[in-house]
Order: C-alpha cells, then structure tokens, then sequence
C-alpha cells in the first residue's frame, strides 16, 4: 500500500471541477492511504523578508532570533511531511495562467537548499526522486498541449519544472478543461477528464518505497 499526500489548491471544496476529478481517482485508489492538505485550510508560516533573513542566517551559522528559528522549524517539519509520501496528488485550479497564491506560497517554503533539494557541485539535486506525482489541473482556458492555447501554460509548464528540480520526473497530468461555457462544452471537459482518470488506473502501479 503506498502513501498518497492530495495537496488540494483550490478553495471551492467540492465545487471544484478539478476536485471533482480527484475524487473519482482517489476513489479508485481505494487501496492505498490517501492524506489530504487544503491548502487553503493549512496554517502556512509567513515567508517574508524576516524568514528569508533568518534562512540565509541559519545556513551561514550566523546567530538567528528564537521566532526565526522556530518558523523554520516549523518549515523543516512540513518539508519531513512532504519528502515522508510515496507520491503526491496535485489539484490545482488555473489562477491568470498559474497557479494559486496559497500552492506557491507552499512550494516557497519547502523548495529550499537543505530541504527539498541540496546543491552538490553546483547543481540542485532533488530529495523526492524515485517517487510518483499526479496533477490535476483546471482552467477556463483551454491550453490543452497542441491546442491553440497552449502558450498561455504557465501553470503545468511550472509545476512540472518545479516537480523536476525536486527530483519528480514520473510525472502524469489529467486536464480539465475548459471549466467555463456553455453547459456542453463544460460537461465535455468533464466526461473527457474522468475517461484521463479511467485510462491512468488502468496501467497505474504505486508502488511503496520500503
């Protein structure tokens, strides 16, 4: 049995299309222990100028104030939480071509030297590789790859760049989309995401790291 976190970034709850589609995966994943994080719910510590101060502080052994030191404690956990799954379930709502404020503001704070990746030579190595990721994006745009649309990406196209310096490269992505129109256009987007859902259980292996 593996060890699946849903990272959930929107914050409609179950009026969520990509939600809705999560669901009916996660719903086929009977098997396996599924945690989910709202992100929208998650008490996530400030990454302002004081955080980011006290992370360079921290890594230079310079001496660091007891409230930075204890946010980034708080981080370090989040970061065990995250690296401690066999994989990650993303559903993840189009925000003006991105993603939403509360999903970057979660990768802001564990994507950090020493944490999610360390740099050996001079290059970012990724401490989730050898695990699996499943991404389940929405959008009113239509970006489908090969689409005419598809230029307007900058949400996939980050999240599996991001995936990747992590060490993430078995990577599958449902689309659904286009979540706004005419109520065919939006039933189609839907019926076309739950067959995507279909197809990835059919050959899907999940296997638990040991």
């Amino acid at each position: 049995m593996a060890r699946l976190l849903h990272i959930d970034a929107s914050p409609r709850g179950a009026r969520s299309r990509s939600n809705m589609v999560a669901d009916r995966l996660i719903a086929g994943l009977a098997g396996h222990d599924i945690e989910r994080l709202a992100l929208f719910d998650a008490d996530l510590p400030a990454f302002d100028g004081a955080a980011i101060e006290g992370r360079y502080a921290l890594i230079e052994g310079r001496p660091v104030d007891e409230a930075a030191r204890a946010d980034w404690a708080a981080i370090g956990r989040m970061v065990d939480h995250f690296l401690s799954f066999d994989g990650w379930l993303l559903t993840v709502p189009m925000w003006n071509f991105g993603i939403p404020y509360r999903l970057k503001h979660y990768i802001d704070l564990i994507t950090q030297p020493g944490l999610a990746f360390r740099v050996v030579d001079g290059q970012g190595e990724g401490l989730a590789a050898g695990r699996r990721a499943i991404l389940v994006t929405s959008g009113a745009l239509d970006i489908r790859p090969g689409g005419p649309m598809a230029a307007y990406d900058f949400q996939l196209a980050y999240l599996r760049t991001w995936l990747g310096f992590i060490g993430v490269t078995d990577v599958d992505a449902i689309h659904v989309r286009p979540t706004y129109g005419d109520e065919a256009s939006v039933a189609a987007a839907m019926d076309r995401a739950y067959a995507e859902v279909d197809a990835l259980l059919s050959g899907l292996s999940l296997p638990a790291r040991v």
